[in-house]
């Protein structure tokens, strides 16, 4: 009573609204450059710390590029964006077979109604994929199943989605195993493979109880009135279907063992086999026209599925191009490299253990331009392992600084392709709802992860 409502914009008014944002930068910023030497510990082309050099002219972003930014984002991100159309619509002719929502009630018969169970189990599993194999855009591929088990169990698209990105998220960013981040940032500062593990498995232990707690507490919120949904009522998102049993016939069990070994096998591919998001999309495509035939579907009826899925998620895909237009504006007016002078500039006048924080917020803040950490780690640590030395911050504490900032909003920020994927596969998803439900979860993230980098530097973890 008496509190006003704030409306967050669609997710496409805060895409846009940062694209010409950017481009309004490029007229300000002045231009500058940063040079790239290889580095023989990793063996990757990183940034010389000392080459920045301002340029005589600026490069400001001119109507044409700006009106084409969108499309030319999309021609740069449409891997991604074909992965999610073709994944999201070849799970929907197995949807379709009634295989999947089967075989989840048959598992949670066997739980016999331990929910809360399952989703401890669940969360934990993905944070331990995410800590050893340092998978990101890899979870996509649970998310139909797993959305699909919580729409079972009465709960909504929103749990499903959270579940992986809580545990995923957690397990990324405190790395203990994670080769995309801990492993490139200590090659590239020059320290052994995984040192400092210790430490990292127990900020994961740590941060994992307040992430439970957190998915949790959403969860009792839904058992309480489904209508605490944040997506309640939302139009062309899926209901819960717990009240209408699917018989798991002989042909269904077969459906769904088949889809469960193309999940399993392509878990395989992308971490033994070199896959990458093309052979994803095809694969899980074959496995989609294999589940058809083995359910009985002809030809047209498995076609119909299929367009319905697509039909349903290109409004999402669409703005993984639009938030690729962003970094293109920034790149072609050579002003990212003059944000992130200034930006480390800035930490050269803080006491040490409030630069290492800030070495934190500055990681988190530019992961609302481009989300990947092999990008960020190459141009950031070649510039933040010599300040740190002149600030009294040795090499390990920088990398957990990196690490607990590039991780966590990789899974919130708009313009994030991971979470825009995760939404759309999870049943499209409004942005501006996730963000609802997880702001103050990402937020305790961000406390914690300073409160951890304090700690680190206090104690000279080396």
């Amino acid at each position: 009573m008496g509190k006003k409502k704030i409306n967050i914009p669609h997710v496409y008014v805060i895409v846009i609204c940062l694209i010409l944002l950017s481009a309004i930068l490029t007229y300000v910023v002045p231009a500058g450059t940063y040079s790239f030497v290889l580095d023989e510990a990793s063996g990757r082309q990183v940034v010389d710390p000392n080459s920045f050099t301002f340029l005589e002219e600026n490069n400001p972003t001119s109507f044409v590029d700006l009106i084409t930014s969108i499309p030319a984002g999309c021609a740069l991100a449409v891997d991604t964006m074909m992965m999610v159309l073709l994944i999201y619509a070849s799970v929907q002719v197995v949807t379709d077979t009634g295989a999947l929502n089967a075989g989840i009630f048959a598992f949670l018969r066997i739980m016999k109604g331990q929910k809360h169970l399952i989703i401890v189990i669940l969360t934990i599993l993905f944070g331990i994929i995410g800590a050893v194999l340092g998978w990101a855009e890899g979870m996509l591929i649970f998310v139909p199943i797993i959305v699909a088990m919580t729409l079972a169990m009465g709960y909504d698209n929103v749990l499903g989605f959270m579940i992986i990105a809580v545990g995923g998220s957690i397990g990324f960013s405190t790395g203990p195993m994670n080769i995309y981040t801990t492993g490139i940032c200590q090659g590239i500062v020059g320290l052994p493979l995984y040192s400092g593990m210790a430490f990292r498995w127990i900020l994961f232990g740590i941060f994992m109880v307040v992430g439970i707690m957190f998915v949790l507490s959403y969860a009792r919120k839904l058992d309480k009135d489904i209508k605490n949904s944040v997506i309640y009522g939302v139009e062309g998102i899926g209901e819960s279907n717990s009240d209408e049993v699917v018989e798991f016939t002989v042909r269904r069990k077969i459906v769904f063992f088949v889809f469960l070994i193309g999940v399993i096998l392509s878990a395989i591919g992308c971490a033994k086999w070199g896959w990458g998001l093309r052979h994803l999309s095809g694969f899980f495509m074959l496995v989609s026209i294999l589940c058809g035939i083995i359910y009985g579907m002809k030809g047209s009826e498995m076609s119909a599925s299929f367009a319905n899925g697509l039909k349903t998620i290109i409004p999402s895909v669409i703005i993984v191009g639009m938030a690729r237009a962003i970094l293109i504006i920034m790149e072609s007016g050579v002003i990212l490299h003059t944000l992130i002078y200034w930006l480390a500039g800035a930490l050269g006048g803080l006491p040490s253990v409030a630069s290492a924080i800030g070495i934190n917020l500055l990681t988190t803040g530019l992961n609302f331009f481009f989300a990947s950490a092999t990008t960020k780690a190459s141009i950031l640590m070649p510039i933040l392992a010599p300040l740190g030395d002149i600030l009294g911050i040795n090499p390990q504490v920088i990398v957990v600084a990196f690490q607990l900032g590039d991780g966590f909003t990789n899974y919130f920020w708009p313009t994030s392709a991971l979470v825009l994927a995760g939404l759309a596969i999870a049943g499209n998803i409004p942005w501006e709802k996730w963000a609802k439900a997880t702001l103050k979860f990402f937020i305790v993230m961000t406390v914690m992860s300073m409160a951890a980098v304090a700690v680190a530097q206090i104690i000279g973890l080396s």
